[in-house]
Protein backbone atom coordinates (compact mmCIF):
# COMPACT_ATOMS: atom_id res chain seq x y z
CA UNK A 1 0.00 0.00 0.00
CA UNK A 2 1.35 3.52 -0.87
CA UNK A 3 -0.50 6.81 0.36
CA UNK A 4 0.42 9.62 -1.34
CA UNK A 5 -0.41 12.86 1.03
CA UNK A 6 -1.35 16.46 0.17
CA UNK A 7 2.31 17.55 1.33
CA UNK A 8 3.81 15.16 -1.03
CA UNK A 9 2.03 15.92 -3.92
CA UNK A 10 2.88 19.63 -3.50
CA UNK A 11 6.66 18.87 -3.51
CA UNK A 12 5.95 17.21 -6.98
CA UNK A 13 9.35 18.91 -9.54
CA UNK A 14 7.51 20.80 -12.81
CA UNK A 15 9.14 17.86 -14.45
CA UNK A 16 6.68 15.27 -12.87
CA UNK A 17 4.19 18.28 -13.17
CA UNK A 18 4.90 18.27 -17.44
CA UNK A 19 4.99 14.35 -17.22
CA UNK A 20 1.50 14.40 -15.51
CA UNK A 21 0.26 16.58 -18.28
CA UNK A 22 1.52 14.75 -20.83
CA UNK A 23 -0.08 11.93 -19.37
CA UNK A 24 -3.65 13.51 -19.04
CA UNK A 25 -3.20 14.39 -22.51
CA UNK A 26 -2.84 10.76 -23.01
CA UNK A 27 -5.77 9.35 -21.34
CA UNK A 28 -7.48 11.33 -23.99
CA UNK A 29 -6.48 8.40 -26.47
CA UNK A 30 -9.34 5.82 -27.10
CA UNK A 31 -6.97 2.97 -26.98
CA UNK A 32 -5.33 3.49 -24.05
CA UNK A 33 -8.97 4.35 -22.28
CA UNK A 34 -9.56 1.04 -23.75
CA UNK A 35 -6.43 -0.61 -22.09
CA UNK A 36 -6.77 0.93 -18.58
CA UNK A 37 -7.29 -2.68 -16.49
CA UNK A 38 -4.37 -4.19 -18.73
CA UNK A 39 -2.37 -1.34 -18.40
CA UNK A 40 -3.23 -1.51 -14.00
CA UNK A 41 -2.45 -5.38 -14.06
CA UNK A 42 0.62 -4.83 -15.87
CA UNK A 43 2.01 -2.04 -13.22
CA UNK A 44 0.60 -3.87 -10.56
CA UNK A 45 -1.53 -1.08 -8.60
CA UNK A 46 -4.37 0.83 -9.00
CA UNK A 47 -4.25 4.49 -7.97
CA UNK A 48 -7.32 5.65 -5.74
CA UNK A 49 -8.20 8.96 -5.49
CA UNK A 50 -9.47 10.07 -1.89
CA UNK A 51 -10.07 12.63 0.42
CA UNK A 52 -7.85 10.92 3.31
CA UNK A 53 -10.13 13.38 6.03
CA UNK A 54 -13.34 12.12 6.34
CA UNK A 55 -14.74 10.44 8.80
CA UNK A 56 -15.70 7.35 8.90
CA UNK A 57 -15.09 6.89 4.80
CA UNK A 58 -11.24 7.35 4.65
CA UNK A 59 -9.25 9.15 7.50
CA UNK A 60 -6.60 8.41 9.19
CA UNK A 61 -6.00 6.88 13.31
CA UNK A 62 -4.68 8.37 16.09
CA UNK A 63 -1.22 6.37 14.44
CA UNK A 64 -1.70 7.84 10.91
CA UNK A 65 -2.33 5.25 9.44
CA UNK A 66 -5.23 5.24 7.00
CA UNK A 67 -8.48 3.64 7.53
CA UNK A 68 -12.12 3.67 7.07
CA UNK A 69 -15.06 2.11 5.19
CA UNK A 70 -14.07 3.10 1.57
CA UNK A 71 -9.97 2.37 2.68
CA UNK A 72 -10.95 -1.20 3.52
CA UNK A 73 -13.37 -1.57 0.06
CA UNK A 74 -10.84 -0.11 -1.72
CA UNK A 75 -8.19 -2.69 -0.39
CA UNK A 76 -11.09 -5.57 -0.93
CA UNK A 77 -11.39 -4.46 -4.92
CA UNK A 78 -7.65 -4.06 -5.23
CA UNK A 79 -7.08 -7.81 -3.91
CA UNK A 80 -9.56 -8.40 -6.54
CA UNK A 81 -8.08 -7.62 -9.15
CA UNK A 82 -4.49 -8.73 -8.32
CA UNK A 83 -3.00 -5.55 -7.62
CA UNK A 84 -1.97 -3.05 -4.93
CA UNK A 85 -3.60 0.18 -4.11
CA UNK A 86 -1.97 3.40 -4.12
CA UNK A 87 -3.71 5.99 -2.09
CA UNK A 88 -3.39 9.60 -3.46
CA UNK A 89 -5.39 11.82 -1.07
CA UNK A 90 -6.91 15.37 -2.70
CA UNK A 91 -9.33 18.46 -1.49
CA UNK A 92 -12.98 17.22 -2.11
CA UNK A 93 -13.28 19.84 -5.16
CA UNK A 94 -10.96 18.66 -7.22
CA UNK A 95 -11.18 15.09 -6.10
CA UNK A 96 -13.94 14.20 -9.22
CA UNK A 97 -11.59 15.94 -11.35
CA UNK A 98 -8.47 13.78 -10.70
CA UNK A 99 -9.61 10.78 -12.57
CA UNK A 100 -10.45 13.17 -15.72
CA UNK A 101 -6.74 14.14 -15.41
CA UNK A 102 -5.49 10.44 -14.95
CA UNK A 103 -3.96 11.99 -12.06
CA UNK A 104 -5.43 8.81 -10.47
CA UNK A 105 -7.46 5.85 -12.04
CA UNK A 106 -10.63 6.00 -10.11
CA UNK A 107 -12.14 8.12 -7.15
CA UNK A 108 -13.85 6.90 -3.66
CA UNK A 109 -14.93 9.23 -1.45
CA UNK A 110 -18.85 8.65 -0.92
CA UNK A 111 -19.17 9.93 -4.42
CA UNK A 112 -23.44 10.11 -5.80
CA UNK A 113 -23.72 8.91 -9.15
CA UNK A 114 -25.68 11.91 -10.16
CA UNK A 115 -26.88 12.56 -13.25
CA UNK A 116 -25.05 15.04 -13.91
CA UNK A 117 -21.98 13.44 -13.03
CA UNK A 118 -22.83 10.90 -15.42
CA UNK A 119 -22.91 12.93 -18.19
CA UNK A 120 -19.04 12.78 -17.57
CA UNK A 121 -18.33 9.95 -15.99
CA UNK A 122 -18.89 6.56 -15.48
CA UNK A 123 -19.74 4.90 -12.14
CA UNK A 124 -19.32 1.10 -10.69
CA UNK A 125 -22.70 -0.22 -9.30
CA UNK A 126 -23.38 1.38 -5.79
CA UNK A 127 -21.84 -0.18 -2.77
CA UNK A 128 -23.51 1.66 -0.01
CA UNK A 129 -26.76 3.92 0.62
CA UNK A 130 -27.52 6.71 3.01
CA UNK A 131 -30.02 9.08 4.23
CA UNK A 132 -29.42 13.13 3.72
CA UNK A 133 -29.92 14.88 6.58
CA UNK A 134 -29.43 18.64 8.17
CA UNK A 135 -27.14 19.64 11.18
CA UNK A 136 -27.73 22.90 13.27
CA UNK A 137 -26.69 24.20 16.30
CA UNK A 138 -28.63 22.92 19.53
CA UNK A 139 -29.66 26.31 20.17
CA UNK A 140 -31.50 26.65 16.51
CA UNK A 141 -35.09 27.54 16.12
CA UNK A 142 -35.46 25.16 13.81
CA UNK A 143 -37.15 22.17 13.66
CA UNK A 144 -37.83 20.43 10.39
CA UNK A 145 -35.79 19.59 7.25
CA UNK A 146 -38.72 21.15 5.64
CA UNK A 147 -38.00 25.26 7.10
CA UNK A 148 -34.76 25.03 4.99
CA UNK A 149 -35.65 27.42 2.88
CA UNK A 150 -33.82 31.16 3.25
CA UNK A 151 -31.25 29.90 5.88
CA UNK A 152 -27.68 29.99 4.86
CA UNK A 153 -26.28 26.46 4.81
CA UNK A 154 -22.48 25.41 4.47
CA UNK A 155 -21.30 23.30 1.44
CA UNK A 156 -19.03 21.80 -0.58
CA UNK A 157 -19.22 23.49 -4.12
CA UNK A 158 -19.35 20.78 -6.21
CA UNK A 159 -20.93 18.39 -3.68
CA UNK A 160 -24.72 16.98 -4.52
CA UNK A 161 -25.65 17.91 -1.14
CA UNK A 162 -25.06 21.88 -2.29
CA UNK A 163 -27.79 20.86 -5.13
CA UNK A 164 -30.16 19.66 -2.37
CA UNK A 165 -30.00 22.55 -0.38
CA UNK A 166 -29.98 25.14 -3.00
CA UNK A 167 -33.27 23.25 -4.76
CA UNK A 168 -34.99 23.68 -0.93
CA UNK A 169 -34.42 27.38 -1.53
CA UNK A 170 -31.55 27.43 0.95
CA UNK A 171 -28.84 30.48 0.64
CA UNK A 172 -25.31 28.54 0.24
CA UNK A 173 -21.92 29.58 1.90
CA UNK A 174 -18.93 27.74 -0.47
CA UNK A 175 -16.58 25.61 2.08
CA UNK A 176 -13.47 23.49 1.44
CA UNK A 177 -15.12 20.19 2.88
CA UNK A 178 -17.21 18.34 5.77
CA UNK A 179 -15.08 19.68 8.63
CA UNK A 180 -15.76 23.59 7.52
CA UNK A 181 -18.90 22.88 6.88
CA UNK A 182 -19.56 21.79 10.53
CA UNK A 183 -16.74 24.70 11.73
CA UNK A 184 -19.29 27.28 10.42
CA UNK A 185 -22.45 25.97 12.01
CA UNK A 186 -21.07 25.90 15.08
CA UNK A 187 -19.36 29.32 14.97
CA UNK A 188 -22.88 30.78 13.92
CA UNK A 189 -20.93 31.67 10.63
CA UNK A 190 -23.67 29.12 8.80
CA UNK A 191 -27.10 27.85 9.50
CA UNK A 192 -26.48 24.67 8.52
CA UNK A 193 -25.39 22.02 6.96
CA UNK A 194 -26.07 19.17 5.08
CA UNK A 195 -24.35 15.59 4.87
CA UNK A 196 -25.30 12.07 4.86
CA UNK A 197 -26.47 10.45 7.71
CA UNK A 198 -23.18 8.12 8.88
CA UNK A 199 -21.35 11.40 8.55
CA UNK A 200 -22.88 13.33 11.19
CA UNK A 201 -23.12 10.31 13.66
CA UNK A 202 -19.07 9.36 12.90
CA UNK A 203 -18.74 13.21 13.63
CA UNK A 204 -21.07 12.72 17.08
CA UNK A 205 -19.11 9.90 18.25
CA UNK A 206 -15.85 11.25 17.90
CA UNK A 207 -17.40 14.85 19.33
CA UNK A 208 -20.05 13.76 21.87
CA UNK A 209 -19.70 17.25 23.40
CA UNK A 210 -20.55 18.81 20.06
CA UNK A 211 -23.19 21.38 20.31
CA UNK A 212 -25.03 20.39 16.96
CA UNK A 213 -28.43 18.40 16.27
CA UNK A 214 -29.98 16.73 13.28
CA UNK A 215 -33.03 18.22 11.90
CA UNK A 216 -36.43 16.05 11.76
CA UNK A 217 -36.90 14.53 8.50
CA UNK A 218 -34.72 13.59 5.71
CA UNK A 219 -33.85 16.64 2.95
CA UNK A 220 -34.67 14.95 -0.29
CA UNK A 221 -34.07 11.20 -1.08
CA UNK A 222 -31.31 9.21 0.42
CA UNK A 223 -28.14 8.77 -1.93
CA UNK A 224 -26.02 6.31 -3.12
CA UNK A 225 -22.15 5.76 -3.42
CA UNK A 226 -20.46 4.48 -6.28
CA UNK A 227 -17.00 4.45 -7.76
CA UNK A 228 -16.47 6.85 -10.25
CA UNK A 229 -14.31 5.90 -13.30
CA UNK A 230 -13.59 7.95 -16.73
CA UNK A 231 -16.02 7.30 -19.58
CA UNK A 232 -14.90 4.33 -22.16
CA UNK A 233 -12.98 1.90 -19.18
CA UNK A 234 -15.74 -0.94 -19.99
CA UNK A 235 -13.13 -4.04 -18.69
CA UNK A 236 -12.28 -2.03 -15.60
CA UNK A 237 -15.70 -1.34 -14.86
CA UNK A 238 -16.63 -4.45 -15.27
CA UNK A 239 -13.90 -5.92 -12.89
CA UNK A 240 -14.72 -3.08 -10.12
CA UNK A 241 -18.62 -4.18 -10.44
CA UNK A 242 -18.13 -8.01 -10.13
CA UNK A 243 -16.38 -7.32 -7.09
CA UNK A 244 -18.30 -4.97 -5.11
CA UNK A 245 -21.14 -7.57 -6.29
CA UNK A 246 -19.45 -10.70 -4.58
CA UNK A 247 -18.99 -8.69 -1.05
CA UNK A 248 -21.81 -7.36 -1.23
CA UNK A 249 -23.16 -10.58 -1.76
CA UNK A 250 -20.92 -12.58 0.69
CA UNK A 251 -21.26 -10.12 3.53
CA UNK A 252 -18.18 -8.88 3.31
CA UNK A 253 -18.81 -4.99 3.23
CA UNK A 254 -22.02 -5.43 5.58
CA UNK A 255 -19.13 -6.58 8.13
CA UNK A 256 -17.43 -3.05 6.98
CA UNK A 257 -20.17 -1.32 7.58
CA UNK A 258 -21.32 -2.46 10.90
CA UNK A 259 -17.54 -2.46 12.13
CA UNK A 260 -17.81 1.32 11.69
CA UNK A 261 -20.91 2.48 12.39
CA UNK A 262 -23.11 -0.05 13.42
CA UNK A 263 -25.14 -0.45 11.19
CA UNK A 264 -25.94 -1.90 7.15
CA UNK A 265 -25.16 0.28 4.49
CA UNK A 266 -25.54 -2.21 1.88
CA UNK A 267 -27.28 -0.24 -1.04
CA UNK A 268 -31.37 -1.13 -1.41
CA UNK A 269 -32.34 -3.38 -4.42
CA UNK A 270 -34.08 -2.04 -6.85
Amino acid sequence: MTIITRRTALAATGASALAAALAACSSSNSSSVANKLEEIKKNGKIRIGLEGAFRPFGYHDKDGKLTGIEYEIAEAIAKDLGVSAEYIETPWDSLIAGVESNRYDIAINNISPTEARKQKYDFSIPYAYSEARVAVLDSSPLKSASEISGHSSAQSETSNFRTLMEERGAKIIIVAGFDESVEMVKSGRAEMTANDLVTFKAYQQEHPDTKIRLLEGEVGPGSDAAILIAKGQDALKKAIDESIQKHLDNGDFKAIYEKFVGVDLSPKKK
